[in-house]
């Protein structure tokens, strides 16, 4: 039979035998390992936690993004007719009318009534209407039109008298061709149209 030590009296660790100190000490480590395992545990739960809080807010900033942001459109593409549509408007806006004015002013008389002024300038020209007593003041009138800056040249396109009127004016449409510089260019403050002036 094999020899059973019983020792009744409680020793310190380092007087312990050799079975008995190894025993605690696993019983210790198994302890310091279960309380790391589950602070370890506890450390994941809590980044899980926050993990899954992080892509709640980014999914809710994300649909807010996206509430917010305009629905992006097809490019738009003109046709050709919508392009020069475009083009016109461009060019009515770039007109330069106080140089068109001004040269209609400098041979202004009591005896032209001027009626509408509309530029085209596709044909470098600015088509125009007026009344008048009779033919030589017209003529006149276009004479003096077409040596003044910014036109060249002035010509009758329409005549006719206004039966129903009992001074019977004469209505004529006319069109006054542009200098090359003055159809797209506006005037220059201190330029020779004022110096005339």
């Amino acid at each position: 039979m094999r020899r059973l030590p019983l020792d009744f009296v409680q020793r310190r660790l380092w007087q312990l035998p050799v079975a008995g100190r190894e025993r605690q000490l696993l019983i210790g480590l198994a302890l310091v390992a279960v309380v790391a395992g589950g602070a370890i545990i506890a450390k994941c739960l809590l980044l899980d936690r926050a993990i899954e809080q992080a892509a709640l807010a980014i999914a809710v900033a994300q649909q807010e993004v996206e509430r917010r942001t305009p629905v992006r459109q097809a490019p738009l593409v003109l046709s050709k007719p919508q392009i020069e549509a475009v083009n016109r408007i461009i060019a009515q806006l770039n007109t330069p009318w106080p140089v068109f004015l001004d040269g209609f002013e400098r041979v202004a008389t009591a005896d032209i009534a001027l009626l509408t002024i509309e530029p085209d300038h596709r044909r470098r020209i600015v088509k125009a209407s007026a009344e008048t007593r009779n033919h030589r003041q017209m003529l006149d009138y276009l004479a003096a039109l077409g040596t003044v800056r910014p036109f060249v040249r002035a010509m009758v396109s329409k005549q006719e008298v206004n039966e129903k009127d009992p001074n019977r004016p004469l209505r004529f449409l006319f069109e006054v061709l542009l200098e090359e510089t003055a159809a797209f260019a506006a005037p220059t403050p201190g330029g020779p149209d004022e110096a005339d002036q």
